[in-house]
This record gives C-alpha cells, sequence and structure tokens, in this order.
C-alpha cells in the first residue's frame, strides 16, 4: 500500500507555499510603507505573518486529513492527501492573486460586493471580460495551482535529509509566526490609540485585516487620543417603515408616459456635442444637469438610488425585506404597461428582488450572451420600439432600458468609432492602463456615440408617433467611469467626480427647458416623479431628493454609496465614511477637485451639520421591531 508522506513532508511543503504567499502579499504593498522605519518594520511582520495566516487553514486541514488517514488507511491515501493539500494551498493562492488583481484595477479587496458578483446569476458575465482575459486568468491560475504540484513533488523526492531543512525546528517557526503576529497587532493597537495614520493606512492592504485595539487601556496610560478626527457612520437594521406615511394620491386624468434609458458607466462628460450629438440636442429641449452626481459609484447602489430617491446603503434592507419602491407602486396602482429590458440580467445585481420584485416576468425583457453588446443594445431598442407600437393606447406605459456597450471592454460597432486609435483586444488582466489608457478610453468614446444613436432612435419613434409630447423622457448613467485621471481605470473604488458623475437628461412635457448647473442626485429622480403621477405627499415621506422641476431646487450637497461606505459630496469638499465599520476608521477628505487634504478634522467639522443630517437620514425609513 502507497505510503502517506511524513508530517515533516507536509511541514516542508506548506512552508515552500507560505513562502510564495509571502511574495504574493508583498506585491499587495506599496513603497511608502517602507519610506518610515517604524512602518517598514511593520509591513514585514504583517507581511510575514498574514501569509501564515492566509494558508493556516489549507496547513490545519491537510494535517487533519493526514492524521484521519493514518489511523484508518486507505489505498488512495496518498493521492487523496496530495489532492487536499495542493488544490487548498492552490486555491488560497488563487485567491491571493485575485485579490491583488481587484484591489490594483479597482482599489478594493475581494469583499461583500465580490463574492455577490461572483455568485450571483450573471455576476460575472456583467464584467463583460474578453475571451483572451478569460484565457489569461485560467492560465495564471493554472500556473499557480502547477506551482503547488511541483513544490509537493518535489518534497516526496527528498526524505528530508537535505542541509537546509535537517536543522529546521517547526516549534521555534511556529513560535517566531506567532510572536511577529502579536507585534505587528500590539504596533496596530498602539496606531489606532495614537491615530498614527501610517500604520492604520497600511493595514488596508491586507486583504480580511483584523484590527486590533485597546483604547480604554490606552487612556489610563496616559497615550493620547486623537480619534475625533475620524467618523462612522451607522446603519439601523431595524424594520423598514417605508414610506413614513400612507401615500395620497390623485391619479391625473392624462398620465403622462415613461421612458427611462440608463447606460453603464456613463459618465458626465460624455454629454457633448461631438460624443453625444443627438442626446446633446435633446437636452437643449430638455432639463440638463451639468453637475449630476449618481447615488453611487457602482450599479447596485446608482440605479438603487434612482429608483428609490435614497442612499444606496438603503439597498441592504430593502433587498433583504424585497420591498419595491413606491415609484413602481404608482404606476402599477395606475395600470402602466412595462416593457423592462436590460442587455444584461435582472439577477445581477438583484434587480429582480428589489426595484423589479413585483413586475410580471412577462414584462421583463434580459437580453444577455451571445450577441456582442452593441447588438444586443440595439436588439432591445428594436423591441422597446415594437412595444410603443403594440400597446394599448387608452393606458400610459412606462419603459426601461440598461445599456450595456460603456461597460468595459466597451463594445460598439465600426461604423460608431469616431475617437482613434482604440485598443483593438482589451485584455483586463495584460492591458498597460499607464500606456494604453487613452486607447481604452477611444473605445468607451465609441460605445457611448453608438449608445447616443440609439437614445436617437426612440426620441425618433416617439417624435414619429406624436407621443414625446406625452412622454417623460429620462436618460443617466448609473455611475461614472474613471480613466486614470485620479488614479484608477473602472468604478467601484472611488467617489470622485469621474465614478460618480453621469449625465442628467429629464425632458418633462409641458416645461420649460432648463440648465441646471448646481448640484444634483439621481436621488431627486423619485421626488420629481412622484407629483406628475398624483402624489401629493411630500418627497421628504419616501425619499432624500428634491423635485428637479421646482422653480427653486438647490441641493446643498449629494450622497453615494459603494458596498460598506456612504459619501458627502459637496462643491468644496468630498468626504467618505465606513458605515457600520468594525475595524479601522478612515475617511477619505478631498476638496471638490478630488485632491486630497491634510486638515481632515477641519473639513469634517465644516459639514458637521450635514453629517448630522446623513445619519439621521440612515435611520429614517426604520423603525423599532415591534
Amino acid at each position: 500500500m502507497p505510503v502517506l508522506p511524513s508530517a515533516r513532508q507536509l511541514n516542508r511543503f506548506f512552508l515552500i507555499s507560505w513562502l510564495i504567499a509571502v511574495a504574493q502579499v508583498a506585491g499587495l504593498q506599496s513603497a511608502r510603507q517602507f519610506a518610515e522605519p517604524a512602518v517598514a518594520g511593520w509591513t514585514l511582520a504583517a507581511t510575514i505573518s498574514y501569509a501564515f495566516i492566509y494558508l493556516l487553514p489549507a496547513l490545519l486541514l491537510a494535517r487533519l486529513l493526514r492524521r484521519l488517514l493514518a489511523a484508518r488507511p486507505v489505498r488512495k491515501a496518498p493521492a487523496l492527501l496530495a489532492a487536499t493539500a495542493i488544490g487548498l494551498s492552490g486555491l488560497t493562492q488563487t485567491l491571493l492573486f485575485a485579490d491583488r488583481l481587484i484591489r490594483d484595477m479597482y482599489g478594493f479587496h475581494i469583499n461583500g460586493f465580490v463574492i455577490n458578483l461572483v455568485f450571483s446569476p450573471g455576476g460575472i458575465e456583467s464584467l463583460g471580460a474578453s475571451w483572451a482575459t478569460q484565457l489569461t486568468a485560467g492560465l495564471i491560475t493554472l500556473g499557480l495551482i502547477a506551482a503547488e504540484a511541483g513544490a509537493y513533488a518535489w518534497v516526496l523526492r527528498h526524505d528530508g535529509t537535505g542541509r537546509w531543512t535537517t536543522h529546521i525546528r517547526w516549534r521555534w517557526v511556529l513560535l517566531s509566526l506567532i510572536l511577529l503576529s502579536t507585534g505587528e497587532r500590539v504596533a496596530y493597537a498602539y496606531s489606532s490609540a495614537a491615530n498614527y495614520q501610517p500604520i492604520l493606512f497600511a493595514s488596508e492592504h491586507y486583504p480580511l485585516y483584523q484590527p486590533f485595539t485597546f483604547r480604554k487601556l490606552a487612556k489610563r496610560l496616559g497615550i493620547e487620543s486623537k480619534t475625533e478626527e475620524t467618523q462612522s457612520l451607522r446603519l439601523k437594521e431595524d424594520h423598514l417603515a417605508y414610506p413614513l406615511s400612507p401615500l395620497q394620491v390623485e391619479a391625473p386624468k392624462e398620465p403622462l408616459n415613461i421612458v427611462w434609458l440608463v447606460a453603464e458607466s456613463l459618465r458626465f462628460d460624455m454629454l457633448d456635442p461631438k460624443i453625444m450629438p443627438r442626446l446633446w440636442a435633446f437636452s437643449n429641449d430638455a432639463v440638463r444637469l451639468e453637475k449630476h452626481f449618481s447615488g453611487g459609484n457602482l450599479t447596485q447602489m446608482g440605479v438603487f438610488s434612482m429608483f428609490y430617491g435614497l442612499y444606496g446603503s438603503n439597498w441592504f434592507p430593502m433587498r433583504t425585506a424585497q420591498r419595491a419602491p413606491v415609484l413602481m407602486d404608482v404606476l402599477q396602482q395606475q395600470n402602466y404597461q412595462f416593457s423592462l429590458n436590460t442587455s444584461q440580467r435582472f439577477t445581477y445585481p438583484a434587480f429582480d428582488k428589489t426595484i423589479f420584485v413585483n413586475m410580471r416576468p412577462e414584462d421583463m425583457h434580459p437580453l444577455e450572451g451571445g450577441a456582442p453588446p452593441w447588438q444586443r443594445d440595439a436588439k432591445n431598442i428594436d423591441d422597446i420600439l415594437s412595444f410603443i407600437d403594440r400597446r394599448d393606447p387608452a393606458r400610459p406605459f412606462m419603459t426601461y432600458m440598461f445599456f450595456e456597450s460603456t461597460h468595459a471592454p466597451y463594445d460598439f460597432p465600426q461604423e460608431a468609432a469616431i475617437a482613434r486609435p482604440y485598443l483593438e483586444d482589451f485584455n483586463y488582466l495584460t492591458a498597460d492602463f499607464g500606456r494604453d489608457i487613452q486607447q481604452i478610453k477611444n473605445r468607451y468614446i465609441n460605445a457611448a456615440h453608438h449608445v447616443d444613436g440609439q437614445v436617437g432612435r426612440v426620441v425618433d419613434h416617439l417624435k414619429a408617433r406624436g407621443l414625446l409630447d406625452k412622454t417623460v423622457v429620462i436618460v443617466l448613467g448609473d455611475h461614472g467611469e474613471e480613466f486614470m485621471e485620479r488614479g484608477r481605470w473602472g468604478h467601484s473604488a472611488e467617489f470622485n467626480r469621474f465614478q460618480t458623475g453621469t449625465p442628467g437628461v429629464i425632458r418633462v412635457p409641458g416645461r420649460k427647458a432648463r440648465v441646471i448647473g448646481g448640484i444634483s442626485s439621481h436621488m431627486d429622480i423619485p421626488a420629481t416623479l412622484m407629483p406628475l403621477l398624483g402624489v401629493k405627499n411630500p418627497p421628504a415621506d419616501y425619499s432624500h431628493g428634491y423635485d428637479l422641476l421646482a422653480p427653486d431646487f438647490h441641493r446643498e450637497y449629494a450622497v453615494a454609496a459603494d458596498w460598506n461606505r456612504i459619501a458627502y459630496i459637496g462643491n468644496d469638499f468630498k468626504v467618505s465614511f465606513p458605515v457600520n465599520a468594525l475595524g479601522a476608521i478612515r475617511n477619505e477628505v478631498t476638496d471638490g477637485d478630488d485632491r486630497p487634504l491634510a486638515d481632515s478634522s477641519a473639513v469634517i467639522k465644516a459639514i458637521r451639520t450635514a453629517m448630522l443630517e446623513i445619519m439621521g437620514n440612515l435611520a429614517r425609513f426604520s423603525r423599532a421591531p415591534s
């Protein structure tokens, strides 16, 4: 019967795996962490100890399995142990590589958002990765697993009598790792108590970093705390109280139709006479929002905020309760006909469990896979125009369209190519974002130009059918898209203008064209539409928004959210706050042009009134359980 590897051989295998993990974790660090000796020492200790912590589950499970197999030998025990050790360690290495890739591109680690993307139907597809990107990722994953398999084969061929392994005392190795981990824990705790920013910021480079603090003890020891410079906001997990009061509705005698067009990642400066000439011309006969912000820097929060008029952070309780926005309730109560179209899925993000949870399946038309996104977008517009022609003319209608062309890798037909040169094959994993970023952006511009043509088709059709003066038309981006203007590519990472700013165009029959140059928000859309539907309640009963059509419309600031942060966005300052923070509390503070500010405490004091308002709004639509 084949012999199991010895415990010492298994230890040597995980020693090699740990060295590979150390190299990967070191790749997550920045040069700034080695500028000061104290931070460099902390970073070295954290890198060594966390590489071990990441591999610890694989080590313990492999050791446990070996003990079980040694007690009850089976014929394929060595193969089973090998598959377990290589598989678990290979999975760990793959996750570390994926985390580094995600952080480099988007600025955050694998988190709830990423996990939700992976496990939600349509999530992976929504990334729009090309076959070359998928092939590259697959080859790297195979390479990491092959490295683990090679290490395992090497230790099996050596009996441990080599000079470099003979004198290893594994207990001393373990003790050293424990001491390093304890040391970095204590150093972090001191930094937290004294608000020593370099180490607090450095901790954010480690996935799943678990902070350790001793604030009360530090205060007794006389360590001065400066934590008033940082803030965290809380989201109540109570029952929903939404809306605050029952809606009082007097349905209009001549209800308006609604055409709602949303483009993935369409940022504010795409509304340009050269890039989107059809939308630009249309905006001159509408309300054009020139400083408009999404309610988030990712699709969930962006689309959620435009339908609910609430902070993106409220996505979670609404998703749990599967509560539709009151806007959709009113449309259904007034017997609207619906055609809801997307060139992705309604299951990711889970709009089938939130915004459209009460919609009939036959009214929802996802179009995913197969044809490239630009063709799916064009086909969806074909279907919407057909729906408009086939509808019951005695009833009002609402159409919704989510364009996918402007999502990376930015897809378009050749006739829409107005920006050259552009990157022919956009591979996420091999693209050089320093060298290629303008050619990548040119792909995006071409995709926006294609979407503009589709918007123009809708406007032309409404005019031809005599419906334009009976229809509210809304055109928005779900959020923005950055092309390294502030050091990032894409979205979901920061709350700067490029990742949160979108075009905003809303045309309401009978209302004068107008340009709003001040701040506006996706959250203002329900507060604008509900009065047109005869809702008499003040917007504060169901949203955090304001009526864009009001002559005195004015907004001091916008609010945007991502998976675990919320941001104040004003003319002079932008400040992000963790929501329900459990670990390090870090506020990103910039001026109105996204330049970092050194004196964060002064900024936070300046916006204290707005902070209190935001905190109150987070809990406004919650009530204590009965």
